[in-house]
This record gives C-alpha cells, sequence and structure tokens, in this order.
C-alpha cells in the first residue's frame, strides 16, 4: 500500500483541466495557418496522441475543439502546443501565449488549473489528516470536507465524500483536494511540497495507521469477553464495557459506551483492527492467574459458570419462594431476598437484595441463573441444577438472528407489470413455502402472501463484490438474463428495508417493495460494472426514486407535480417547519417566507405544499361521525335547492322583466334583439359579431347598439327607483343591487 503522491504528468491521466484555454489556443492556430480546418487538427492531434500510446477519437477531439466539451486531459493541451510549435516555432508559441495572458486564460489561474483530479492524488492527503488525527475517523474527515465545501459554494453530501475518501471514485473535484490542504494548514502544513515531504518522511508512521484502520469481524472479541465474564463471574455486560471505556481512555482511544457495548454483546459485526486489538490486550491482561481464551463452540446447554451467567425464567423462581414463604412462618419476601443474596455472595457473584426482591415477587421474566440456582439450593432441592426448559436461548445475551414473522398487508402482485428480469420469488403467490413447525405461523399475518412472500426472498444468499461483478459483466456483454435475475434475487431483503424507511407516509408496505423492485430492475439494466462499484450502493438510488415518484403520485388524485424540486420540499418541509415553529413561534407570519427562501422557491408554492402534506384525500362516501351515519357526500349543502334563494331569484326576475316591458315600445327592432338574444337569454349569449352578420353590420356597430341599449335600461331603472315603486322598496331595502341587474345595464 503506497502514499506517495503520483505525479500529474502521467500519460493518459484521467485529470482534466478546463477547455478555454486549450480553444483559444486552437483558434489563433487555425487563424494564423489558414490552410488548416477543425478537423484536420483534430486528426493531427489524435495521431500526436497515438504515438504515445494513447487512443483518443477523433469525435470527441472535434467536440473539445468546439466548445461542446467543457474540459480536456492535459495529454491533449500539450499535443496542440507541440502541433504549433511544430508548425510555426517558438515564435508561434510565443505569440500564444502573449494572447492568452492578455485574454486571463494563461498563468495559476482557475481557467488552468485541473477541474477534475485522481482520485490517488488526494487519497494521501486525507491519510496524513487521518494519521495526525488518531481519534477521528473518515466520516469526520467527511463531515469537515462537507463544512469546508459549504464555505466555497459546494454542496456535497457525506456519504459521496465519505466513498471518495476510501479510493471507490476514480476522478474527483479540484475543490476537495483544496479544502483537504485548508484542514492541514491548521496542523502546520503550508503548502503541497510541504505536505508531500511529510508523507515521504512518514509513510512508514502512516501506512501502520492505515493498517489499524481496517476492518474486521467483532466476533472473536465477543468471544474473549464472554470468557472474561466467566472467568471473573461477572454478569454485567455494561460494567465490562464501562471498564474496557476507561482502559481504552486511558490509552488515548476515544469511544462511546453504547459502541462498546455493542462489541461486547456481540451486537457489532466489525471492528477496526486497533480497536480490536486494544481491547484484547485488555481482556487478556486483567487475567492475572489463567490466560483468557475465546471458548470452542459447544452445541449441548451451558454448563457451570455459563450456566449460572445465562439468562432463565424469572417465573419458576417467583413460584419457589411463594412455596417457601407460605411454608416458613415469619418468612417474607424481602428476608427472602436477603438471604438469597447471601448465597449468591457465596457462589463469588455479586448482587443487591432490592434486585431480587422484584425477581421473587413476580415483576420479572428472566433473570440470571447464579439466582436461580441460589433459590434452589436455599430451598433444599436437589439437584441444584437449573432445569434446561427454563434456559433462555444461548448464554450472554446472544440474540436470535431470525427476523419475526411480518404482519404486512398482501402485495397485489397481478396489477404490476412485469419484466424479463423479474425474479422468480418476486411473485408471493408463487413463493415456495418452507415448511413450518406445528403451533408456528397460525397468526393471519404469517399466512398472508406478503409474509410468504418476505420469507421466500430469505433464501437469497447476499453476494460478495466479486460475483456481483461477474454477473453484471455477463448480462451487460452477453445478455445473460439468468444472470441478471440473481443479481436481482440477492438485493430483494435490501428492497424491504430501504421500503421500510418510508412506512410512515401511511403506504402499505408490500406497494412500496413493489415499487422498489421496478426500481431494482432499472438498476440492473443501468447498470455500469466498469466503474467498480458495489451494485447497492447505486441501486439505493434507483429504488428510493421509484419509491419517492410512488408516494407523490399517489398522495392526492390532484397531480402535485413531481421533480428534484417537489421531492425535496414533499419530504423536507414538515421537519423544517417544525424547527422553525420551535424558533419562532406557532403562527409565525415570517415562517412561510423562511421555508421559501431555504427551499429556493416562492411563499404560494410554500403554503400549497403544506396543504398536500398535511391533508390526505378523503372519500365523500365515508361515514361523518360514526358508523351508520350520513356519508361526507349527503352533508354537503346545495345552494340551488335553497327556498329564500330561489324566492328572491324570482322576485328579481318579476321586476327586471317589468321594468324592460316599460320601455320595451321604445326600442327599436335592433335594440330588441340585442335584449332577447344577449341580455335576458337563459341560454349562453349570442356574440356580438354573430349578431352584426344576422343585421348586416359590423361587430363593432353592434358594440355601441349595445351601449345605446343598455343606457335606455339605466335610465328606466333609475326612474323606478325615484319613483319608489314598491317593487323597488321591497327589493332594494332588503340588500344592494343584484349582480344579475348591474350586468344587465353595465
Amino acid at each position: 500500500m503506497s502514499v506517495t503522491m503520483p505525479a500529474a504528468g502521467m500519460a493518459g491521466t484521467p485529470e482534466r483541466i478546463p477547455g478555454a484555454a486549450f480553444r483559444a489556443a486552437a483558434a489563433l492556430h487555425l487563424q494564423r495557418n489558414t490552410h488548416l480546418s477543425r478537423e484536420a487538427l483534430a486528426r493531427d492531434l489524435r495521431d500526436r496522441l497515438a504515438r504515445r500510446g494513447i487512443r483518443y477519437h477523433l469525435r470527441t477531439l472535434k467536440r473539445q475543439l468546439s466548445g461542446a466539451v467543457a474540459t480536456v486531459p492535459p495529454e491533449v493541451d500539450r499535443a496542440l502546443r507541440e502541433a504549433i510549435a511544430e508548425v510555426g516555432g517558438e515564435d508561434a508559441i510565443a505569440a500564444v501565449e502573449r494572447a492568452l495572458v492578455e485574454a486571463g486564460l494563461a498563468g495559476a489561474s482557475s481557467a488552468t488549473a485541473p477541474t477534475y483530479i485522481v482520485c490517488e492524488r488526494m487519497l494521501p492527503l486525507a491519510q496524513l489528516w487521518l494519521y495526525l488525527h488518531p481519534e477521528r475517523s473518515k466520516r469526520a474527515l467527511a463531515f469537515r470536507l462537507r463544512e469546508e465545501l459549504e464555505r466555497s459554494g459546494i454542496r456535497l453530501n457525506v456519504d459521496s465524500l465519505q466513498s471518495i475518501l476510501a479510493g471507490k471514485q476514480r476522478l474527483v473535484r479540484r475543490e476537495i483536494q483544496d479544502a483537504l490542504f485548508a484542514l492541514l494548514r491548521h496542523d502546520g502544513v503550508t503548502s503541497s511540497a510541504d505536505a508531500e515531504a511529510r508523507i515521504d518522511a512518514m509513510s512508514r508512521e502512516i501506512l501502520g495507521a492505515q493498517e489499524g484502520r481496517v476492518f474486521e469481524s467483532a466476533r472473536r472479541i465477543h468471544e474473549l469477553a464472554k470468557a472474561w465474564k466467566v472467568e471473573h463471574k461477572e454478569p454485567s455486560s455494561r460494567r465490562l464495557a464501562l471498564l474496557l471505556k476507561e482502559r481504552l481512555a486511558e490509552r488515548g482511544v476515544v469511544i462511546g459506551l453504547p459502541h462498546v457495548q455493542k462489541l461486547v454483546d456481540g451486537r457489532a459485526r466489525r471492528v477496526r483492527h486497533a480497536m480490536s486489538r486494544a481491547i484484547e490486550s485488555i481482556l487478556r491482561g486483567d487475567a492475572a492467574s489463567v490466560v483468557i481464551e475465546a471458548p470452542a463452540t459447544k452445541d449441548g446447554p451451558p454448563t457451570g459458570v455459563e450456566l449460572d451467567l445465562a439468562w432463565v425464567k424469572a417465573a419458576p423462581i417467583a413460584e419457589l419462594a411463594r412455596k417457601h414463604v407460605a411454608e416458613n412462618p415469619g418468612m417474607t419476601m424481602r428476608k427472602l431476598a436477603i438471604r438469597i443474596s447471601r448465597e449468591v455472595e457465596a457462589f463469588g457473584y455479586v448482587t443487591s437484595p432490592n434486585t431480587i426482591q422484584p425477581i421473587l415477587g413476580g415483576h420479572k421474566k428472566k433473570t440470571r441463573g447464579f439466582i436461580y440456582r441460589a433459590m434452589l439450593h436455599l430451598d433444599g432441592v436437589a439437584p441444584t441444577r437449573v432445569p434446561e426448559e427454563h434456559v433462555f436461548g444461548a448464554p450472554h445475551g446472544e440474540r436470535s438472528t431470525e427476523p419475526p414473522p411480518s404482519a404486512d398487508p398482501p402485495l397485489d402482485a397481478e396489477s404490476r407489470p412485469r419484466s424479463h428480469l423479474a425474479p422468480k420469488a418476486s411473485s408471493p403467490d408463487g413463493a415456495a413455502r418452507k415448511p413450518r413447525p406445528e403451533g408456528l405461523g397460525s397468526s393471519p399475518a404469517a399466512q398472508s402472501p406478503f409474509g410468504a412472500y418476505r420469507a421466500a426472498i430469505r433464501r437469497y444468499q447476499v453476494l460478495d463484490r466479486e460475483t456481483e461483478l461477474d454477473l453484471a459483466w455477463r448480462y451487460r456483454r452477453e445478455g445473460d438474463h439468468a444472470a441478471a435475475n440473481t443479481l436481482v434475487e440477492s438485493h430483494l431483503q435490501f428492497v424491504v428495508k430501504v421500503a421500510a424507511q418510508y412506512r410512515g407516509y401511511g403506504m402499505q408496505l408490500s406497494d412500496l417493495v413493489e415499487e422498489g423492485n421496478l426500481g431494482l430492475l432499472e438498476a440492473v439494466r443501468r447498470f455500469e460494472p466498469s466503474r467498480n462499484l458495489r451494485f447497492k450502493t447505486y441501486a439505493v438510488y434507483w429504488i428510493r426514486a421509484y419509491i419517492v415518484d410512488h408516494l407523490l403520485r399517489e398522495w392526492s388524485m390532484v397531480g402535485g407535480g413531481t421533480g428534484p424540486l417537489v421531492s425535496r420540499t414533499f419530504f423536507r418541509l414538515r421537519r423544517e417547519r417544525a424547527k422553525l415553529e420551535m424558533q419562532l413561534g406557532e403562527g409565525d407570519a415570517s415562517i412561510d417566507t423562511l421555508l421559501a427562501t431555504r427551499f429556493q422557491t416562492t411563499e404560494d408554492a410554500i403554503r400549497s405544499m403544506s396543504q398536500r402534506v398535511a391533508s390526505r384525500d378523503t372519500s365523500l362516501d365515508a361515514q361523518a361521525r360514526m358508523e351508520g351515519g350520513p356519508t361526507l357526500l349527503e352533508m354537503l349543502r346545495d345552494p340551488s335547492s335553497d327556498p329564500e334563494h330561489l324566492t328572491a331569484s324570482a322576485e328579481r326576475d318579476a321586476f327586471v322583466r317589468g321594468v324592460v316591458g316599460r320601455v320595451w315600445k321604445a326600442l327599436d327592432p335592433r335594440e330588441r334583439l340585442i335584449v332577447e338574444e344577449r341580455l335576458l337569454s337563459d341560454d349562453d349569449e349570442v356574440s356580438l359579431a354573430d349578431l352584426g352578420r344576422r343585421l348586416g353590420v359590423s361587430r363593432e356597430r353592434m358594440r355601441q347598439l349595445e351601449a345605446r341599449t343598455k343606457s335606455k335600461l339605466r335610465s328606466a331603472f333609475e326612474a323606478v327607483v325615484r319613483e319608489g315603486s314598491e317593487a323597488a322598496e321591497v327589493l332594494l331595502a332588503a340588500t344592494q343591487p343584484e349582480p344579475e341587474i348591474e350586468a344587465l345595464c353595465a
């Protein structure tokens, strides 16, 4: 494992530099040599690169010369300068350099600095920082880099940065290297030359530190912890974790107590090599007389001290305690707890009567075996060995990894389109069921089609990296659908895991899994094994994309749109609004403005999305209050059936027609036609153009005639009001003038 920084000028490097200076130099060269064309120059560059052993496509060179590709490799730029020097000599190179300097495209500027660099150039800097900060992890470095990049206006998530620090990407942005230099300046690294010198001088130490950060299985730590607890008769994993945390702190290793307890209990799968060696040395060093070794795996029940430390049922102990108190007058549960604590001390264990008394009273479900043995010994039961049927599974907190039966609703597989890549197990109805013992799986959830589907996909094993890449290449090159099916089947359980993260949005898990499976199929079609990524890393984006799209589409029957902005706002709006309400108070008027700024959208869009997130569609056929009551549809008000509205409307129509009848004789035939066809028509009114064609006049003339007609009607209505007509008093005293009358005379 080398930590030296590779040279930037190696042939065929995937680095990229901005292409502005390259295109400007090519344009100047073509202007000075009019006999050359862009295609001829591209062919010349291709031949020069081929002589260096670099195969470059002619079309790519032409796109780089035209500006269709923004960046170019340094080798292409050097080949262009060689072509300029060969045709025009050093004078041509000097003239091009002067022109580039005048344009600001030469020198150490952002126009010539590499846009993307090889990941191997940056990794030694990251390894140097981790060596200088042994208490920090790559994850912590990724967070620090994200903060530095955000100051420069660049937003990258922590997972992407951690993938880069692990060397899983071929090219990285130059700004990431600059951010690393900025972090190293706090440690006294002044320049890139200083960083290279330190890396060369401390290469052995850095290499050793990297080896200590390699992950290995945590099983050995768990076995040694079990052996340590047996040797010291210590039932509590918590106390051992506290001891390890203190001893590790003395060695300068900082680790959280929950993580140490996971290692001790066997719930952690991996541990760093250096941490494993440190914990192992502490556990072995605490044994003064006996060398602790990991116990051999036994198929039989626990015995001896292992049985004392095993979890056992507490109900039989409570039953024995009740009998003991009943048979011994003057004995109480408190006195019995004190006697048992003394018996436990005689066995070499430590516990308190306050811990034992709830067990004797039947308030606990399980306890340690040495308390059961002390109760048997005190009660005079022979033999004093704990019955095997009262022992809980494996000792020392080992947990079964078998997942519980699913209680999810069934998956309607028939309603979804099937693909030629779909695995046989994707249909719950056709899934092969394993035989189950009697008494198990009798619940309805265990017998559901989706539960059978989850049970069926457990038989597919997770593949390693080499097998995944081999299957991906076979499907990519040969179209091997069997290989694609194997790749899909090995990730079906992963789809269920991702889909379960979205259960809080009210959708059935079976539907989410179904959409995730479609995303998994899409990921298989698009996966490029040449990127040397784990398939899961790539597939999770397509799985989430399909699930998120399904949630946005099915959240409401009224379409609210899709896309990155809608998706980001929908899934983050509720959380961001809650944060602002805690800071500013609920109902603050500035919350919508702040949210619009944060999501880079308008306040109206924020209010619309808030209404969409806060409520779901409700069926009008749903019961309004209780089962058997009226539905929401039956409780809707119909304004057309209001008696008051109908009466007022009839009186208004009679009044309007009465007033129109008074002036009817004063209107000419054309004005009467306008009143009948446009002002008093119950159907859709006729347009002015249609009336003009019927009367043989223009549309403008008809507009003038309509204005004159309305003026006459307005005068008639004003006259009725002045006369104090009884109908006008009744109508006008109750309400304002009706909109129909205003529209008639407008």
